[in-house]
């Protein structure tokens, strides 16, 4: 009977241990898979990521600021579009980098050579190679930038590009036209500067051939797309369409929104993903600037009444929906096209087999501004207005410094609007702590007040900060340093089209859902002062122009006083000091005949003492041209003065003489010896000997001198009979500003000083 009732447990146990032994062997090893996988992806350190030839490739990490997506993976190419094979991918190496601008090879092509496709779909990588040309691996490109190898934080204190990385990127595809001789130029200025800000992907679409094909220089670093049998003729209508077609090929379901943009337009990448996420991609939206042609191509465009297209500059903005409907039948339109305007054929295509056409709001001309200038040239004059802040594009910017004169500006932009919502953040957080009745930090006491004219209560009748009054050009002033009536200088100009411009944004921030817009006319008069300690202060009579375009449309004008404070946010300030570091370290050699690497690092980083004694060297060099005839005994004095003055200190001077000669010729040769020999005794002093024919003229002679030098040289124009000390000489470079400002000494002359009181 004990035995019997034993057989029921023993079976019990026994069963258990098998069952756990099966279990180890089938589940033990996919733990372990599963563990190594997990452990390969947070020890990404590469930039771009491992290999995606190997197994279990990983996608690459998003870098801080250098806006690098991660590489996405297409559907399959088209027959089309496919261009040269790529090599096989070593292990641990990215074949895109190398060869930037090679397509991958077709899927079908990939399954033949017996390895599997890449990316979490099983589908190609896209070709791109993205980045600057300075950027580098992830590692260097972490240590330099103060942050860990392949993390996103970027050693300035804040996220980098995890914050911005955490919504989706595969949202807007942008194509921009280009042609090869323009990717050095402006297609790179497109990189570096509104491309990165794209909630999407940027490649750039060239004609076939290579870049500087058979020159044996390097292409730039840039995502180009070489499209097979199109040339970088003008007008780019076959290119246009092909561009579409790829886009609808390799990234319809991929992307919501596409993109076809000039290299000469310039884009707010924030702006735009802002309005096109209140918009349904799954409808067919085709957006832009409406066009009708100009008035000597009224009629001629074979435009029906009622039909438009959406203009090429300021840009051309596809839904996905648009794509799929028209790209299989852009064979047809590009054999049915009835004038040379690629934007008038791609309007056509699209109204013709996408449903709709561009749309008909007349907000699009604000958002997709082209400048309509009379006397245009090539960019946006002027930046500062309301116009250019409201636009998402702006076209055109011809030259690559355009394009970075708008991005910086835009820039400052973006600062200027954190450095009020900080002040904003500081009045949050004052006034959350006097309602939690908690003590207010400092600094939230010195930049978290709220505005108001009486922050300073004067005690005294000299501390009453006085005003000023204003009118549209002038500015009159009671203070004693100041002269009673002036114009208004440029600084103070900006600063009332700064603050005016302000107002005015926040009057029409509801003109929409008000009817009514308010347009700013002029200022009639008003009154500024400045308080050192918060802000300035303005009250100002404004002139406006209501109108009402709700209802009844009224148009009137209309007078309203404002009171403005402008309030100091936190300073900044950075201190420069302009150092020649090769004459640094050349000092450093010379002293201590050390030839340590890390020795001479560390006296650069720690020792200044040696830019004492070099303040000649570091100096900015000062041309002194000195017009001369005859006047030997003159000379024989200046050039002994000169000689005590600059060349025995070794100042940083250079002397120029124009000298001027008679037929014979006679009069200058004791000048020509005097100066050979001062030559001989100073090699290493510069001197310079124009000789020039003719009767003297100073100013003939001083402006074929100052034609030997570039713009930004510092010139001294200086006669004979001047005698000066080393002194005179820094005033001249501390007075002196590059294309603002000349310095005019006040010389003693005219007096015997042994005689003068």
């Amino acid at each position: 009977m004990a035995v019997r009732s034993r057989r029921p447990w023993m079976s019990v146990a026994l069963g258990l241990v098998l069952g756990f032994t099966a279990a180890s062997w089938l589940i033990a090893p996919r733990v372990a898979e599963l563990s190594e996988r997990k452990r390969r992806g947070s020890s990404l350190c590469s930039y771009y990521g491992r290999s995606a030839a190997g197994a279990g490739a990983q996608q690459p990490l998003p870098q801080p600021y250098a806006r690098q997506w991660p590489e996405q993976s297409p559907p399959p190419a088209r027959q089309e579009f496919q261009g040269p094979q790529l090599p096989e991918a070593a292990p641990g190496v990215t074949s895109f980098r190398s060869s930037p601008w090679q397509q991958p090879p077709p899927l079908q092509q990939q399954r033949r050579r017996g390895r599997e496709p890449e990316g979490a779909t099983g589908l190609p990588g896209a070709p791109v190679a993205e980045g600057e040309p300075e950027e580098e691996d992830g590692d260097a490109a972490g240590k330099r930038r103060g942050g860990r190898p392949g993390s996103s934080h970027n050693g300035s204190g804040d996220g980098g590009a995890a914050a911005r990385s955490s919504r989706p990127r595969d949202f807007l595809y942008v194509g921009v036209m280009t042609a090869q001789k323009y990717l050095g130029s402006r297609a790179l200025a497109v990189q570096r500067t509104w491309a990165r800000f794209i909630p999407g992907r940027v490649e750039f679409f060239s004609s076939q051939q290579p870049p500087n094909a058979g020159l044996g220089h390097p292409p730039p670093p840039l995502p180009v797309i070489a499209l097979p049998g199109v040339d970088d003729s003008y007008p780019p209508q076959k290119k246009s369409f092909m561009m579409i077609k790829y886009m609808h090929d390799h990234y319809l379901d991929k992307y919501e929104w596409f993109m076809r943009a000039d290299d000469d337009v310039y884009i707010k990448g924030d702006k735009l993903e802002e309005f096109l996420r209140s918009l349904n991609s799954s409808k067919p939206l085709y957006l832009g600037q409406t066009g009708l042609g100009n008035i000597e191509e009224l009629g001629k465009l074979g435009l029906e009444p009622g039909e438009n297209f959406c203009m090429g500059g300021p840009g051309m903005i596809f839904s996905r929906e648009v794509l799929r409907r028209m790209v299989p039948h852009i064979g047809e339109c590009l054999r049915e096209m009835y004038t040379t305007h690629e934007d008038v054929e791609v309007g056509r295509c699209v109204r013709r087999f996408g449903g709709t056409q561009c749309v008909w709001s007349y907000e699009m001309q604000q958002l997709f501004h082209e400048n309509y200038e009379h006397n245009r040239k090539g960019y946006i004059q002027d930046l500062h207005n309301s116009k250019i802040h409201a636009a998402i594009t702006l076209h055109p910017n011809k030259r690559p410094a355009y394009q970075y004169r708008l991005h910086n500006y835009m820039l400052s932009r973006k600062i200027s609007e954190l450095r009020y919502r900080t002040i904003q953040l500081h009045r949050e957080s004052a006034l959350m702590s006097k309602l939690s009745n908690s003590e207010v930090s400092k600094e939230d006491q010195q930049l978290g007040v709220m505005p108001s004219f009486n922050h300073f209560q004067p005690r005294e009748r000299d501390e009453v900060i006085e005003w000023e009054f204003l009118t549209g050009k002038l500015l009159y002033s009671a203070s004693e340093n100041q002269p009673p009536r002036q114009s208004i200088s440029s600084i103070l100009r900006t600063a009332l089209d700064d603050t005016v411009l302000q107002v005015m944004e926040m009057i029409n921030e509801n003109a929409k859902s008000r009817g009514r817009l308010i347009d700013f006319k002029e200022i009639q008069y008003g009154y500024r002062r400045v308080d050192p300690l918060h802000g300035v202060e303005y009250i100002l009579d404004l002139l406006l122009l209501y109108k009402r375009h709700k209802g009844r449309k009224l148009t009137v004008p209309v007078r309203r006083h404002a009171y403005l404070q402008q309030l100091f946010s936190k300073p900044f300030f950075r201190e420069t000091e302009e150092l020649d570091v090769n004459s640094l370290v050349e000092s450093i050699n010379r002293d201590t005949q050390s030839f340590s690497f890390i020795s001479n690092s560390l006296k650069i980083l720690s020792s200044f003492q040696g830019a004492k004694e070099m303040v000649g060297h570091n100096e900015k060099k000062i041309h002194v041209l000195v017009p001369l005839i005859g006047r030997y005994d003159i000379f024989l004095r200046f050039m002994e003065n000169f000689e005590n003055t600059c060349l025995i200190p070794k100042q940083n001077v250079k002397l120029i003489i124009i000298l001027f000669s008679r037929d014979s010729g006679q009069d200058s040769s004791k000048h020509i010896e005097l100066i050979q020999e001062y030559q001989n005794k100073y090699p290493k002093a510069e001197m310079t000997l124009i000789p020039m024919k003719g009767e003297f003229s100073r100013g003939l002679g001083l402006e074929m001198g100052s034609s030997q030098f570039d713009n930004d040289t510092l010139l001294l124009f200086c006669d004979v009979d001047l005698i000066f000390r080393g002194d005179f000489l820094q005033r001249c470079r501390d007075n002196t500003i590059q294309g603002q400002q000349v310095y005019y000494p006040i010389i003693f002359s005219q007096y015997d000083p042994k005689g003068v009181c």
